[in-house]
């Protein structure tokens, strides 16, 4: 009876590893989401050095198509030239304004500078060929601006080399960064489950220490009493054979074996009881949080139901429940309600057969038609927008529709179109960008159809 359990200690830990174990699976939550916004925030950062990188060697391309097509008109006199002159004019004024769009964080580029010195070249190349139309070629003053011309290019290539070296710097800067959070969120992945699993399985084991003490317990109770009733019949047989001649003692200590054994049968009867009853105890001091502090429970109960909404919280700024419940279509329809009822513009969703469509390829349509709509919002100035969807000759086509103004030639390079052109490419697909029938702009998705009919978009 002594080796029986005074307090429910065991249930306790195991509660409150059970207890810690949730709340690391919630850090981990957490954390997951925190990664996940700073590899997107890294990872745009990185995009946009890439593009400044790229929109650098574009404008240093164009300038140097204005020095070629210059060039070669001063020196043979040669129209043909002009060509290349010409439209690398007209490119330099659009490449460095998005170069300036792209790099506007980062005055240590020095773009305006850079701008005077590309701005004074061209003027110089204007003027050589206006000198070259109006001298003949021994007395054209273009020849004397040769070394000008040739000091201001130098410092521009100058200036597009540093420009280049610190957006690669960055470039690298960033891709350390994305590797210092890739094995940041590596080991939070392997290392808080790991840990939460381990506290739980270790909550098992107490657990099933507990239920092996309370068996052991029940077994050393019905081994006492089969003991006892040993004994008490030994002692019997022995009064029996040692006093059969008196039968009235004997019937005495017959009726006193009797009454002790209804005695042992209440002992055993009251510490059943007991046990059942601390057992009783146990199973709802656990529930409650810890034994003796029944009141903790609704805070642990508010903390657990806390938790269990942050979860569900995160679960989206990424998926959508009705995607995966009921499609594409009804997400669709929710998305186009709910513009509509932001923006005031009119919202027509129409989408059929969107059931064919994959789980990953409704997910990608899906986001495309919210950056779609997002643009429209933004910058179309329209009054209505339509949404549809089609099956089309063994492909999907998703479009978005306004009669807007339409778009801007700069816009279309601009990151949202990037990233919808990249979702139709995840899909299998690509990106048509056109003009709507109103006037505004129609955006189309075409992914193909897997044969055997999807899963369930």
């Amino acid at each position: 009876m002594s080796d029986l359990p005074r307090k429910p200690t065991g249930v306790l830990a195991a509660t409150l590893l059970i207890l810690f174990g949730l709340a690391l699976f919630v850090a981990l939550a957490w954390s997951s989401h925190a990664s996940l916004r700073e590899l997107e925030a890294v990872t745009d950062a990185r995009s946009r050095s890439r593009n400044g990188l790229l929109l650098a060697a574009e404008a240093m391309s164009a300038l140097k198509d204005v020095e070629t097509g210059q060039r070669g008109y001063v020196l043979t006199g040669d129209e043909h030239y002009l060509g290349p002159f010409e439209t690398g004019t007209r490119s330099l004024d659009e490449t460095f304004e998005a170069l300036r769009r792209t790099l506007d964080d980062l005055p240590q580029a020095h773009l305006e500078t850079l701008w005077t010195l590309v701005e004074h070249r061209v003027a110089l190349a204007e003027r050589n060929i206006a000198d070259r139309r109006a001298y003949a070629e021994e007395n054209s003053p273009w020849k004397q601006r040769l070394d000008e011309g040739r000091d201001t290019m130098d410092r521009i290539r100058a200036r597009f080399a540093g420009i280049e070296a610190m957006l690669r710097a960055e470039i690298e800067a960033r891709d350390r960064s994305l590797s210092a959070l890739r094995a940041h969120a590596l080991l939070l992945n392997v290392l808080l489950p790991a840990i939460g699993g381990a506290l739980i399985l270790a909550a098992w084991g107490l657990l099933q220490r507990e239920r092996r003490r309370r068996v052991d317990a029940e077994a050393a109770l019905l081994a006492a009493n089969a003991r006892l009733e040993d004994t008490v019949a030994q002692r019997t047989v022995e009064l029996q054979r040692a006093l059969g001649e008196i039968e009235a003692f004997a019937h005495g200590l017959d009726r006193s074996i009797e009454d002790e054994r209804r005695r042992l049968a209440r002992e055993v009867h009251d510490q059943l009881g007991q046990l059942l009853t601390a057992l009783k105890m146990m199973v709802h001091r656990a529930l409650q949080g810890a034994p003796g502090r029944e009141q903790d429970w609704p805070q642990i109960e508010a903390v657990l139901g806390e938790g269990i909404a942050t979860v569900r919280r995160i679960s989206a700024a990424l998926r959508p429940p009705l995607l995966d419940d009921l499609g594409l279509e009804a997400a669709l329809g929710l998305a186009g309600r709910q513009f509509a009822e932001r923006t005031g513009l009119a919202c027509e969703v129409a989408l059929v057969d969107a059931g064919q469509l994959s789980a990953d390829q409704a997910n990608q349509l899906y986001r495309i038609a919210q950056e779609a709509l997002t643009n429209v919002a933004r910058h179309a100035q329209a009054r209505r927008v339509r949404v549809e969807g089609v099956a089309v000759d063994g492909e999907y086509r998703l479009a978005v529709e306004d009669d807007g103004v339409g778009m801007a030639p700069q816009a279309r390079s601009s990151l949202g179109l990037l990233s919808m052109r990249e979702r139709a490419a995840l899909a299998g697909g690509e990106l048509h960008v056109g003009s709507g029938a109103g006037g505004g702009v129609r955006i189309e998705a075409r992914v193909p159809l897997i044969a055997t009919g999807g899963e369930g978009g």
